[in-house]
């Protein structure tokens, strides 16, 4: 079988979708026969390529705490939460004795109904061996049928995780793309360079919607890692492995793959400006959101911290005699950007008030057609009000409008470029 990097994103799901082909590389073939399952009604997924909250990881629950109280600290933040669900072909019901475990779809349903009617977005994640693609291609659609919003798949090259080849990479992701044609499907990883090279991430990168890689910097933080970034061409220079250093390799490590990025942070850092310092640059990054690993190490005060710098997704309020072209000429875009980035059925089809995600790449908070009042009657420029909205900072303003911090800080008579608050009013040239 010819690798997939021969073939774009979109010719690998059109393939997935013949079935036979996924099956017959799959070492189940006798699920070849079996016809597609019916569609069940599912809760519409959330976008891959910019949730509409940050996200806690658990493990189980007996580590991490009673699901009440996570599902109630979690509504009161604005959180949601990334439970696993398996781990290989096994349920955690194999490692978790408690009522809550998960032992199947069935519980899996309870468990997105239970935090889903909290008001805290399901979402679930896995273990992949690679052993069985396709039985663990089918538990990770039974996961999503049963009211998860996105499925991360964990892979890694260590002991106890991904074991499987190549050709067993799209065996799976071809099966998977069968039974799940729509799914949010995010591939999370080890992103250390010296760790990408061991793992199919090309093979899972097409079938994936997005990246999810583990930022964990103060795990990270030893002479040995720090001898090993040194090797793989990235110096840390006097800090050593800083948040911002960890996030900076990753992302030119996996800008090759095109994809949108969820920087997942190093929950057993407590340090706040640590933390602080890991969304501001992953929004540099143009991530839209992030999460932490996980809910049962991190210290209480990072709740209140992601639920003061909420994601930042560009949308668009559709208008009066809006269509899709107009908007799209609009923001520098295009048609099936758009109908893709929204899941649109119908083109032709807007409604008054439909809030639309721009596609990735293009930023700016939430917009109406009404344009900036940026001219004066002389005909000169004049500044534009601004209100600083959560995850802007004076870099990431400079580089939209092609000028510099220090311009921007000479403007308004800002003395601190990296201090700037959430509803501050600046002007921009």
């Amino acid at each position: 079988m010819p690798r997939p990097s021969s073939h774009t994103r979109r010719e690998f799901l059109a393939a997935a979708a013949g079935a036979g082909v996924a099956f017959a590389a799959a070492p189940r073939s006798t699920l070849a026969a079996v016809a597609p399952p019916a569609p069940v009604a599912r809760r519409a997924p959330a976008s891959a390529a910019g949730l509409a909250t940050h996200l806690a990881w658990v493990w189980q629950f007996p580590a991490d705490g009673q699901r009440e109280v996570i599902r109630d600290v979690l509504a009161s933040h604005g959180l949601g939460i990334v439970l696993k669900t398996h781990d290989g072909s096994d349920w955690m019901s194999r490692w978790d004795r408690t009522a809550d475990a998960v032992t199947g779809p069935r519980k899996v349903e309870q468990l997105a109904n239970f935090f889903e009617n909290g008001g805290v977005p399901f979402h679930a994640w896995a273990v992949l061996h690679g052993d069985d693609p396709a039985h663990e291609a089918e538990m990770a659609a039974d996961v999503l049928n049963a009211g998860a919003r996105s499925m991360a798949l964990d892979l890694e090259p260590h002991q106890g995780f991904w074991r499987g080849s190549s050709a067993s990479a799209v065996a799976f992701g071809m099966a998977l793309r069968w039974r799940a044609p729509g799914a949010s499907i995010i591939t999370s990883i080890d992103p250390r360079p010296w760790t990408l090279d061991a793992i199919p991430l090309e093979e899972f990168a097409h079938f994936s919607d997005a990246l999810a890689p583990q930022v964990y910097w103060k795990t990270f933080s030893t002479q040995s890692n720090v001898d090993k970034y040194r090797r793989s061409g990235e110096d840390p220079g006097a800090e050593g492995i800083t948040p911002t250093f960890a996030l900076d390799v990753t992302m030119r490590k996996l800008a090759r793959f095109n994809l949108p990025v969820i920087p997942v942070g190093d929950g057993t850092s407590s340090n706040v400006e640590a933390w602080r310092a890991f969304i501001d640059r992953s929004y540099e990054h143009d991530a839209d959101a992030v999460s932490v690993w996980r809910y049962g190490v991190a210290a209480p005060q990072l709740w209140g911290i992601l639920r003061d710098t909420p994601p930042r997704v560009a949308t668009y309020v559709v208008e009066s005699g809006d269509t899709l072209s107009g908007i799209a000429r609009r923001f520098g875009t295009d048609v099936p950007a758009l109908i893709e980035a929204n899941g649109i059925a119908n083109p032709n089809m807007l409604t008054l008030g439909q809030q639309l995600r721009l596609p990735r790449g293009v930023r700016g908070g939430a917009v109406s057609a009404a344009p900036s009042a940026g001219t004066s009657g002389g005909g000169g420029a004049a500044p534009t009000p601004y209100t600083i909205e959560p995850g802007d900072s004076l870099w990431s303003l400079a580089r939209k409008l092609n000028t510099t911090t220090d311009a921007l800080a000479s403007l308004n008579g800002i003395s601190d470029p990296a201090r700037i608050r959430i509803g501050q009013q600046i002007v921009l040239p």
